[in-house]
């Protein structure tokens, strides 16, 4: 290897969208498909819909700036079970703000405010123009190093704080450092941001000792491991995970209380299961009371009355508009957020005239 070589830079990519395009607002959906489900405002015209996103691949995690027209962005459940990502975003707004919705609470985010949401939970975000600087991080680069790890979705920092003008600074100061930074500096970077941030959220977390919320952390992701290798099992009840991970019934019910409950988060994964399932060519041939039986849900009557309470369609309209839904990316991994998955809509947005430009690796000058 010859140690004079160049080095090369980071995957990058930059995508325009305007309105002397056909259908811009079509092609910012696709874009943006792994992490919202994207409209305008009643009151803005689809067809003068803008964006300009530029985004670097750092390996671990993603950053991007975005500007774009009035939006509301819906993390779906259906989102979530068609996409299978397991990312946190960290972001804020330069100069404006943005209205986020989760759990029916809405909460106004001014600008220059940095916002942290679990993409594996549902969210709107409603702005009258995007301009935000954002960092995509797997769960797995970030579960290990928080305690309470359901105390990220919709945490918002004080915008007066010295930890949101640390980490707005920080942020920033990375985003300008990324175009002549080569990727064993990246990970260097992106392991001392995920650190910050680690710290950030638990100083916001309850005062608990830090020992215990560790092992309940811990316990939390063992579990949810556990039950997904186990939604097969339609006779699956929490005294089996009692007994499984030496926990008390109470324990187990406050550690899922955030998700709606421990029968409700099971429930949750199996519908995630049976709409991925559904979509999924390699199944399209067995019945709908099949693929649901195959995930646990033995009656499916109240199974398809729940799936569609979840979701708003029904199992069948899926199975029907499953073709309409094979642009999103392929489910699960930290892989969603990559730049090549951009690269792979680049047929489905040829019809949209979309301007795109530095793909891949280059080499430096």
């Amino acid at each position: 290897m010859n140690e004079n070589a160049a080095p090369t830079r980071l995957p990058f990519v930059e995508v325009a969208v305007g309105p002397e395009m056909p259908f811009p607002l079509e092609a910012a959906k696709k874009i943006v498909s792994p992490m919202f489900d994207l409209d305008t405002p009643r009151a803005q015209a689809p067809d003068g819909y803008m964006m300009d996103l530029s985004a670097y691949d750092l390996g671990p995690m993603q950053m991007s700036v975005c500007k774009a027209s009035a939006s509301v962005m819906r993390r779906s459940s259906a989102l979530i079970a068609l996409t299978g990502t397991d990312h946190f975003i960290i972001q804020f707004y330069q100069s404006t703000g943005f209205d986020v919705t989760i759990d029916g609470h809405r909460v106004p985010v001014p600008p220059l405010t940095v916002a942290m949401f679990d993409l594996r939970r549902t969210l709107t975000i409603e702005t009258d123009q995007i301009d935000n600087v954002a960092m995509i991080i797997p769960r797995d680069l970030l579960a290990p190093m928080v305690a309470d790890i359901n105390s990220i979705h919709g945490l918002v920092l004080r915008t007066d704080s010295e930890a949101n003008v640390a980490l707005i600074m920080h942020m920033k100061g990375l985003w300008e450092r990324l175009s002549d930074m080569g990727s064993a500096q990246a990970v260097e970077e992106t392991q001392s941001i995920v650190a910050m941030i680690a710290a950030i959220i638990g100083a916001h977390a309850d005062q608990r000792t830090m020992a215990r919320r560790h092992m309940r952390k811990n316990q939390f992701i063992a579990i949810c491991r556990w039950i997904d290798e186990h939604l097969g099992n339609s006779k699956l009840q929490p005294s089996d995970i009692v007994a499984k991970f030496f926990i008390t019934r109470p324990t187990l019910y406050r550690m899922f209380e955030q998700r709606g409950g421990i029968m409700r988060y099971i429930l949750e994964r199996r519908l995630e299961r049976v709409m991925r399932d559904l979509v999924d060519p390699q199944f399209r041939n067995e019945k709908i009371s099949a693929v649901m039986q195959s995930n646990g849900l033995q009656d499916h009557t109240s199974a398809g009355r729940a799936f569609r309470s979840h979701f708003g369609v029904t199992p069948r309209q899926v199975r029907q508009d499953g073709a309409s839904l094979t642009w999103y990316p392929e489910r699960g991994g930290t892989e969603a957020f990559r730049i090549n998955r951009i690269e792979q809509l680049g047929p489905l947005l040829k019809e949209h005239n979309v301007r795109m430009s530095h793909f891949g690796v280059e080499k430096s000058p």
